[in-house]
């Protein structure tokens, strides 16, 4: 028998200990969606304002991308090494405080700098949060709980999108991106004081052989009926080497995981970008006014979002193999619609808005989901964060060059481009994926992973636990200990 299993972790029925956790994870994705989105509102504007040619307007914009990946990168570094918790609680400071300076630009250097640093924040949360949430996650509903945060980030698509537009009609253009972005800073202030009642995670403690602290988890989680069995002589103290980490993770064992989450990042940026953040200025080229740009994008957001709600609740019955290769290719139809609507001289307005929503429905809605599910399972505890950081490493990194694309091709060239790339992105995905719905992080390892390379032992019980009841809530019996982790006496 083993001396370490998470069998009541990973069968137990998602309580309210899981939403609470699975909310303050995904406001993280909310915040970035609400700064991220807000170059939409800022496009029109900035590039005015400073003087910027439509080459230099996407390049200072996607600075914040570019932010975001290196954000990503580092923080999975550290999320692996110092835990997930820290960063949880204390990148939100950052997140806020490099909002406002956005808000505060004076040039496009300067709005190019503070939205990377905003964006460098953004990242390192991503690869606390993700992993935090599918480490806790229990096996038959992980792909929902992680689908949340792109729920979430759609919402704030449309807050921002919504909010934006709102403030052009009441103060104009040149003024609404400024007031966006302080906005944007709420959601971090509240997210610092609300993050620090959650737990570390109890596999990361484990993995590291942190006695003292695994103790103080086991402590909450059983007022919760959420504690795994762990025997504690059995858990030995470990050291972390970043060099080792990283040889490891690009090491022969994980060749397969390695390409498989680089393709998803990689390929979703080569498509999604167009018709998310460049779409306010791609109708505005075509004549849309700035209000019509924003309810355009406002209605190609909203039709995305009900996507993702739709992928919510298959993530963990259809599979991510299943989603990722429809998503890519039905993809591919609305971009050919418009391409023969553009060859043929019958291109409007209202087509392109309803073919981009029609493209961000099935995209968004079922290769998006992704982003926040394969990287966070298919590698080893002690290689997650990294795993989440290389998949964002892409997946914003890509921005820079696509959107520079965008501003050079022209719109036949553009059209035939996104339409080839979902073509190719779903045949590629098909071959590099592999299933994990409904299968424990562990048994992930088990079944993939050549060579073996697990860094613990365990048991595993996969059949549902019927009789298991509902845990309580983990932050109404929890009080605070000096590391800031919630406990209760």
């Amino acid at each position: 028998m083993s001396d370490i299993k998470y069998d009541v972790l990973d069968n137990s029925k998602v309580a309210s200990f899981h939403k609470r956790l699975t909310v303050l994870a995904a406001l993280g994705p909310f915040t970035d969606a609400f700064n991220e989105f807000g170059a939409s509102v800022s496009l029109i504007a900035v590039g005015v304002l400073f003087h910027l040619s439509a080459l230099m307007l996407s390049i200072v914009t996607a600075g914040y991308w570019v932010g975001v990946a290196g954000g990503a990168v580092v923080g999975g570094l550290l999320s692996d090494k110092l835990g997930r918790k820290n960063l949880f609680v204390y990148d939100t400071i950052g997140m806020a405080v490099f909002a406002l300076l956005s808000a505060a630009s004076v040039d496009g250097i300067s709005f190019f700098i503070f939205r990377f640093f905003l964006g460098a924040f953004i990242g390192i949360d991503y690869a606390a949060a993700v992993p935090l949430v599918s480490e806790y996650a229990p096996a038959d509903t992980r792909g929902r709980l992680l689908s949340m945060e792109k729920v979430f980030f759609m919402l704030g698509t449309i807050a921002t999108v919504g909010i934006g537009l709102g403030f052009t009609t009441l103060v104009g253009t040149y003024l609404a991106w400024r007031l966006d972005f302080i906005i944007a800073a709420i959601p971090p202030i509240a997210l610092f004081l609300l993050r620090r009642k959650m737990p570390e995670s109890i596999r990361w403690a484990v993995e590291r052989g942190d006695k003292k602290r695994i103790e103080k988890i086991i402590q909450g989680l059983r007022n919760c009926g959420l504690a795994p069995e762990i025997n504690l002589d059995a858990v030995t103290p470990k050291g972390y080497s970043t060099i080792q980490s990283v040889k490891t993770f690009f090491s022969k064992t994980y060749k397969r995981q390695v390409a498989y989450i680089f393709w998803i990042g990689a390929a979703y940026a080569l498509i999604i970008n167009l018709v998310s953040v460049y779409s306010s200025k791609f109708l505005s080229d075509l004549g849309a006014s700035s209000t019509d740009s924003l309810l355009g994008t406002l209605t190609i957001d909203v039709l995305g979002t009900l996507g993702v709600l739709l992928t919510v609740f298959t993530a963990d019955k259809i599979g991510r193999r299943m989603l990722g290769t429809l998503g890519f290719g039905l993809t591919a139809i609305p971009s050919l619609i418009l391409l023969i609507a553009y060859v043929n001289h019958f291109l409007s307005i209202p087509l392109v808005i309803g073919m981009f929503s029609l493209f961000f429905f099935i995209n968004v809605g079922l290769v998006g989901t992704l982003q926040y599910v394969p990287a966070a399972e298919v590698f080893p505890t002690n290689l997650r964060g990294l795993s989440v950081g290389w998949e964002k490493l892409f997946e914003f990194g890509l921005a820079l060059p696509s959107l520079a694309l965008y501003a050079v091709l022209g719109i036949e060239d553009t059209f035939i481009y996104e339409t080839a790339m979902c073509v190719i992105a779903a045949v590629v995905y098909y071959f590099l994926s592999f299933e994990t719905k409904q299968m424990t992080l562990e048994q992930i390892q088990d079944r993939y992973t050549s060579g073996g390379e697990i860094s613990y032992a365990s048991d595993f019980d996969v059949k549902k636990q019927s009789e298991l009841k509902g845990p309580r809530s983990f932050s109404n019996e929890l009080d605070k200990d000096d590391d800031g982790d919630r406990i209760n006496r």
